[in-house]
């Protein structure tokens, strides 16, 4: 009898565009896929491909944490993805899915206009008229300012906060929300904006944090300067929301009902990475991480291939097109 042929896994990469849809079948691609060994013993396997999917096949099954494999898949006329890990087992393939933008590509918002994010999500909506009355005004200004870029942000982070839960049942957003306008002093960027918030949103985040679902930042004013308390979700492995709180500005807004409101100053945003994966993240990412603010494009991209992992569908509402 012949030796028992060793156990191995497969990988099934699934590639989509910036429209999150599949990759067209003329787009030609390569990819790298290595284990989880240390580099002196690492093994890669180049893999070439064209279109949205590709079954790659006897990639080598240790049983450990070794199966934990990377994928960095590079094109032509798009920028890169990586992801890691992508956990293979012989039971059935693993499953990569992974975002290619356009180069020279543009943030497109006809998925977003305000009609549609009314009846897409009027929750979104809501937020954004809260405090003012002229507020597709100011929506469809966001689309001009720096390229769409703080739109895209904003519309990043009210999506990701939609998809949490928090202990008593309400996702962040269910609170009430205020954005604060033209204050410089919480001014709207393109990695965060700051709103005025319903204070009972604190404790149900605390919460969250004792149940493990959120981590507490120590001295968050280092990096935030004013804020007073900071949680930041732990969830994925890449973009996890932030809710950094300014105890200090407060405001009493009336609710739907007319009665009064205590808000505080929330500030959220999305890093990139957990330290544990930075510098992975860092190495392979097309348009590696600057010093200046986090690409609302770069945190779409890492967010939706997060989510895919954990089963969920990452839609802001805006695509990424040439």
């Amino acid at each position: 009898m012949g030796a028992t042929p060793s156990p191995t896994g497969s990988i099934l990469i699934n590639l989509v565009d910036g429209t999150r849809q599949p990759l067209p079948s003329s787009v030609q691609w390569s990819a790298t896929i290595s284990d989880g060994r240390a580099p002196s013993e690492r093994q890669t396997f180049p893999v070439n491909g064209s279109g949205s999917t590709e079954l790659v096949k006897g990639l080598p099954f240790f049983d450990n944490l070794f199966d934990a494999y990377r994928v960095i898949v590079s094109t032509k006329d798009y920028q890169g993805a990586a992801w890691q890990p992508v956990n293979i087992s012989p039971a059935k393939p693993a499953a990569l899915n992974a975002m290619l933008l356009p180069k020279n590509g543009h943030f497109n918002f006809s998925g977003a206009t305000w009609d549609a994010l009314n009846n897409r999500r009027p929750r979104f909506a809501q937020i954004v008229s809260a405090g003012i009355a002229d507020a597709p005004a100011r929506y469809q200004n966001l689309m001009e300012v720096q390229g769409g870029a703080v739109l895209a942000c904003m519309l990043n982070l009210l999506t990701a906060m939609s998809q949490i839960t928090l202990p008593s049942g309400k996702s962040p957003i269910d609170y009430y929300w205020q954005p604060i306008w033209d204050n410089s002093t919480f001014a709207m960027a393109q990695d965060r904006f700051f709103a005025y918030a319903d204070k009972a949103l604190i404790p149900d985040v605390v919460k969250a944090a004792a149940f493990g679902a959120f981590a507490q930042e120590q001295d968050p004013g280092i990096f935030h300067p004013g804020s007073t308390l900071s949680y930041k979700q732990v969830q994925f492995d890449v973009t996890n929301v932030q809710l950094t709180f300014h105890e200090g500005n407060t405001l009493s807004v009336p609710g739907p009902d007319g009665t009064a409101i205590d808000c505080v100053v929330v500030e959220p945003d999305i890093d990139y990475f957990k330290d544990l994966l930075a510098h992975f993240f860092l190495e392979v990412v097309p348009n590696k991480v600057s010093d200046g603010l986090t690409d609302p494009r770069q945190v779409h991209v890492l967010r939706w291939m997060a989510g895919k992992q954990a089963g969920l569908d990452f839609d802001p509402l805006y695509t990424y097109t040439t």
